[in-house]
């Protein structure tokens, strides 16, 4: 009897063992899958913040984010290297205050007087479905700058 009781929580303890192991394993499965989801929104959201940087930055920007592109000859104040941000903030890259200037809705103190255009304006109306509820609007000219935002950060040199 004593040996069957042995016997039985030896077989227990190989059981919730094993049952553990698949928890575990499922658990890393789980993580995995959530890690790589993360890492491909991130993917999409670098891709869609580059098209958009393309379309809406680089003339005057430039095409690589140093400043130079053909319309910063005209400006008061030479835009930004965008690639020198992190450099700019001693190795930080101020993701939020980044996506504030670039949305611009709401003005940011310590930046002095603004020559670039209002994004968030711009990404809420100029994309605007015709029966978009200004909250869809928001969401929208939030997701657009979110993208670009993850774009700069993708290309800031060391």
């Amino acid at each position: 009897m004593n040996a069957n009781r042995k016997t039985t929580a030896a077989g227990l303890r190989g059981i919730l063992g094993g049952i553990a192991l698949i928890a575990l394993g499922a658990f890393t499965g789980v993580a995995s899958s959530a890690a790589q989801s993360q890492s491909e929104n991130k993917g999409f959201d670098v891709f869609s913040g580059r098209v958009t940087f393309h379309r809406y930055c680089a003339s005057c920007h430039g095409r690589e984010a140093h400043g130079d592109g053909n319309v910063a000859q005209y400006l008061k104040i030479p835009p930004a290297d965008l690639t020198q941000l992190r450099k700019k903030y001693n190795g930080d890259f101020p993701v939020e205050q980044i996506h504030e200037f670039i949305d611009g809705r709401e003005v940011v103190a310590g930046h002095g007087t603004r020559e670039m255009p209002v994004w968030g304006e711009v990404f809420q109306s100029t994309l605007a479905e015709p029966q978009a509820t200004p909250e869809a609007g928001d969401e929208r000219a939030d997701r657009i700058i979110h993208q670009l935002v993850t774009y700069l950060e993708s290309i800031q040199v060391d």
